[in-house]
């Protein structure tokens, strides 16, 4: 039987040979997928640890104690162990020692800092000096410290500072060569600036650390404590290709170990293996459609291709079944001549999947990914081997189980029965199973991963057979009515059963490529979408102020006539859970990105923020005030609960709350504040009175209030004019008004027993409430919407209108005008602070935020955000799965060409004879373009309805999150570009068949 197989492989070595590449190319489709999955897995790996604060980057173990001395080399020795599992897995560890205390320069100038030993810092730094040496007992120990430090310290190489009192000499100033490094460990060793005068260094702060020797004596040991400790950090091939669980499992090791040797550990790395972990998951999820499409398509084409030579070769069995020849050798003769191309097939789809998946992973992945041949790659590589065994038998099967009077027919009997079904059955029977696990919700997995290739599948094998039906009577009709080269093209596709898996393969390549460059054009306009609404606006600085006033006063420092820059304040939501945008809002047309899914355009949205505020605010100038104020109440009454008048100002820093230099008293007096946050100028907030409790009638007048130097800030007169005071919180326990009786003044009136709360009376320079944006989520029924201010203190909202969604915050939340905002804010600085900046926005403008005090955090764009969400895994997932539709294209020409090749001498001996009976030469054209005709309207019948059930199904965000809805369709121009060109290449290669057919019969018939 070797022997027979053998000679069967020379003899029809073209069919082995087609059954070798197809079987090849299946494999490579199913072992490219697991080897993309880990290069591109090494890159999200890379990008996640990128990202991830430093805590997440490391293990820390620490000494639960502290040890007297300089901080020194800890040595190895010092963790009992406990690093060594950590070393040979490939961590990279550092070990150290910290101290924390008060630098002191020779100017008097101090800095709170940490006097740090670190393995491998002087690699790490340029040093205007030198590196700290070791130091014997009796020198004075070395340090060395950063450009920051020593221009706050006016320090410099060979200079003398303290800490702890220890006194140590300046080796050199150091700078960081890489600051974004891990060993940095973010801001701990180089601490972000405050707002304020901009940093000497690019980097860093005042409070830099400050480095030590390995060995440095004290004459004094108990003058400092320090902590010996080490930094396991873990590296991007750990991450990238290492085993979360075995990486954990160290951690969990060290954690449960280091409490028995008095040392502590601490690490948020298993949040890190979580995302890293998430996302591979998802990128698996993703490429598994990609793979088994181009899988089942290769497996369609051997079973089409194998199917097609078998019908051809049908006489010639049904002659060795009448010679007495046994039907098992026939089945054993067909699996030898399938088995031996399908085994060759591994290694070489294995290798040709490397290939294409370094390809692939050139092209869509950045930085450099290290790929191998492993067991993944060879067990896929096997599957689809194995899959293409059996539809190479599978094809066989019909001619092989046929009764010797079917196969020595010309043209194959029509099946009938159950039989012809069965197929049919089973393909519907897989989609309904798979749409119904997809749209169960959750993450897709099994059988939903593959929904819409199954779902294609049993589109294309229903419409493929309805369309052999129509083909045989529309074909005998117009052969009746004598169109002779349509009409016998048509009979012909019919007739012939080989083409209804061809229109069932070429269904599905049209409608995977059409589907799945819908869903990557929808993907995309989701991206860019939601970068525009996560941003906000072309750019945004993250910034720490003093105050939001501060941020307020640099940015319209910086962009005076507002072409570019606005101020922003974002916060969270507190307890009311409604976060809150505050805006610069004349600002907010020209800066913020405009976007459909607000329902409002910017501009818009800027005009009811900001109505002329009831009274202009009120300006304080000067270190101290003296306030005029005339009280009456029952002294003895409240003995011991004298009232006290407090001043709420506004200055660079915030607001403050400030209190006279003593209880109010009975009677007309002066009492004096100091407030030196109004040099030069200050806002005031509002009065405020407290009484712990008001046992009698209380009656204070306000009556003036002057600076220092004797001048008038506010008169009388100005006092009594009530429409410059509002009255906080809408109670009704107290009220205030202008006094005529003894001179205009400001009155606070307060019934007995009615108030042991502070009594404010707060300049009305702002709406109260504010006017405000609100999002439809919170529903639609205007007038005042409570909710947490900027400064967190629970107050109300007037809302001036509806939107469906805002900048940065999504479809919740609430806008507001900024400088209203902080003028009714009375508590701290609570949000977030940043600076949105327009396209016209110059080079220097991070500097010039700098000069104005301003300290920049982060940098972020909406071009910069659209390219993060496209390197994440659905992104990536989906390019791979758009190769492998446009691969899935030139399968089904491939389909089309091995269907062709099969029936060639069978078709042109007919046709020939036709030729000679007097078939004209323009009717031989072979038919092929039917089945390409039928397969582009099954292929869109069948995108529509994969499209209507499986679109909400495919995972665009790796979060899962969406500030705006997705687009329901794509775009049909972006979408025809990708699937005419497709339809063209089966046109195409259908008329060069019929031009080869037309050229054989020519010939032929000719002889």
């Amino acid at each position: 039987m070797l022997a027979v197989i053998a000679g069967a492989l020379v003899a029809r070595r073209a069919q082995a040979l087609a059954v070798l590449l197809l079987a090849v190319l299946a494999g490579t489709a199913a072992a490219a997928a697991p080897l993309y999955v880990s290069a591109a897995g090494q890159a999200l790996a890379r990008q996640e640890l990128a990202a991830a604060p430093s805590d997440q980057q490391r293990l820390r173990i620490s000494s639960i104690a502290e040890h007297v001395g300089l901080p020194d080399d800890p040595g190895a020795a010092a963790f009992q162990g406990l690093l060594t599992p950590f070393a040979a897995a490939g961590f990279d560890v550092v070990l150290g020692a910290q101290a924390g205390g008060v630098t002191t320069g020779p100017a008097g100038r101090t800095v709170n800092s940490s006097l740090v030993f670190r393995q491998g810092v002087c690699e790490r730094v340029t040093v205007v000096g030198a590196c700290p040496r070791d130091t014997d007992a009796g020198e004075r120990p070395e340090v060395m410290v950063s450009a920051n430090t020593a221009a706050h310290l006016g320090v410099s190489a060979g200079s003398e500072v303290t800490f702890a009192g220890v006194p140590l000499r300046v080796s050199g100033v150091y700078r960081p060569l890489d600051p974004s490094e891990p060993y940095w460990l973010g801001d701990e060793l180089l601490r972000p600036p405050a707002p304020g005068p901009a940093p000497t260094a690019a980097v860093g702060s005042a409070e830099d650390a400050i480095f030590t020797a390995a060995a440095s004596r004290l004459a004094d040991e108990d003058a400092v404590l320090q902590r010996p400790l080490a930094d396991v950090f873990v590296t991007d091939e750990l991450v990238g290709t290492g085993s979360a669980e075995e990486i954990e499992a160290a951690i969990a090791i060290a954690t449960s170990s280091a409490a028995q040797v008095r040392f502590g550990t601490g690490s948020g790395l298993p949040q890190l293996l979580d995302r890293v972990a998430a996302q591979r998951d998802q990128l698996e999820s993703g490429v598994a459609l990609g793979a088994g499409l181009l899988v089942l398509l290769c497996w369609l084409v051997l079973f089409v291709a194998v199917g097609s030579a078998a019908d051809e070769r049908r006489p010639e069995q049904g002659l060795l079944l009448l010679r007495g020849v046994q039907r098992r050798r026939l089945w054993a003769l067909a699996l030898g001549e399938s088995a031996v191309p399908a085994l060759v097939a591994i290694p070489l789809g294995a290798l040709a999947g490397l290939a294409a998946a370094e390809l692939l992973a050139a092209r869509t992945l950045t930085g450099d990914t290290r790929l191998a041949l492993g067991g993944a790659a060879f067990a896929y590589a096997t599957i689809a081997a194995a899959g293409a065994l059996a539809a190479v038998l599978l094809a066989q099967t019909r001619t092989l189980s046929a009764p010797v009077v079917d196969l020595l027919r010309r043209v194959p009997a029509r099946v009938r029965g159950w039989r012809t079904s069965l197929g049919d059955v089973a393909a519907v029977s897989a989609a309904v199973a798979a749409m119904t696990q997809l749209r169960a919700g959750g993450s897709p997995s099994g059988l939903a991963l593959l929904a819409p290739v199954v779902a294609a599948l049993a589109v294309g094998v229903l419409l493929a057979r309805f369309a052999l039906l129509c083909s045989a009577a529309v074909g005998a009709a117009l052969l009746a009515r004598g169109r002779i080269r349509a009409g016998l093209a048509l009979l012909q596709v019919g007739r012939q059963p080989r083409f209804r898996p061809l229109i069932a393969l070429l269904t599905v390549a049209v409608a995977m490529l059409a589907f799945t460059a819908g869903v990557r054009e929808r993907a995309t306009a989701a991206y860019a979408d939601r970068a525009v609404v996560d941003v906000g606006a072309p750019r945004v600085i993250g910034v720490d102020a003093l105050s939001r006033g501060h941020l307020l006063a640099a940015v319209r420092a910086v962009d005076p006539e507002g072409r570019y820059a606005m101020a922003a304040v974002t916060t969270s939501g507190g307890e009311a859970k409604t976060s809150v945008l505050a805006v610069d809002s004349p600002r907010l047309a020209t800066v913020a990105a405009s976007h459909p899914a607000y329902g409002v355009a910017p501009a818009e949205m800027a005009r009811p923020l900001r109505p002329a505020p009831p009274a202009e605010s009120i300006l304080l100038r000067g270190s101290e005030f003296a306030v005029t104020v005339d009280a009456d109440f029952d002294e003895s009454a409240f003995a011991g609960h004298a009232p006290r008048l407090h001043l709420l100002v506004a200055g660079p820093t915030g607001t403050r709350q400030v209190g006279v230099d003593r209880p109010l008293a009975s009677g007309r007096g002066d009492y004096r504040v100091p407030l030196p946050e109004c040099v030069p100028q200050c806002r005031l907030v509002r009065f405020e009175v407290s009484a712990q409790v008001t046992p009698g009638p209380l009656r204070i007048r306000l009556e003036q209030v002057r600076s220092a130097d004797g001048t008038v800030q506010l008169s009388g007169a100005d006092l009594a004019d009530m429409s410059r005071w509002r009255q906080p919180g809408r109670t009704v326990d107290y009220w205030f008004d202008s006094a005529v009786g003894g001179g205009p003044a400001l009155l606070l009136d307060v019934p007995d027993g009615r108030r042991t709360a502070p009594i404010p009376i707060a300049v009305a320079d702002a709406p109260d409430p504010l006017p405000a944006w609100l999002t439809r989520s919170w529903g639609t029924q205007h007038g005042s919407f409570h909710y947490d201010g900027i400064d967190g203190a629970p107050t109300n909202a007037l809302v001036a209108g509806f939107v469906d969604r805002l900048p940065r915050l999504g479809g919740s939340g609430l806008l507001v005008d900024l400088e209203y905002a902080d003028r009714l804010a009375v508590a701290g600085q609570a949000g977030v602070k940043e600076v949105w900046l327009g396209a016209a926005a110059p080079d220097d403008v991070l500097d010039r935020l700098r000069a104005q005090g301003v300290a920049v955090r982060y940098d972020r764009t909406i071009s910069a955000e659209r390219e993060e969400l496209l390197s994440q895994a659905p992104a990536l997932a989906l390019a791979f799965n758009l190769v492998a539709a446009l691969a899935g294209v030139l399968i089904g020409a491939a389909g089309l060409v091995t269907t062709a090749a099969a029936e060639q001498r069978s078709r042109v001996a007919t046709l020939v004879a036709l030729r000679w009976q007097g078939l004209p030469v323009r009717a031989v054209r072979g038919g092929y373009g039917w089945p390409v005709a039928f397969a582009t309207v099954a292929g869109a019948l069948a995108t529509v309805a994969i499209w209507l059930l499986a679109r909400d199904g495919q995972r665009l965000f790796a979060d899962g999150r969406s500030p705006v809805p997705v687009p329901a369709w794509p775009e049909v121009g972006p979408l025809l570009a990708v699937t005419v060109p497709a339809v063209a290449v089966f046109a195409v290669t259908a008329v060069l068949l019929g031009w080869a057919l037309t050229a054989a019969v020519r010939s032929r018939s000719t002889r």
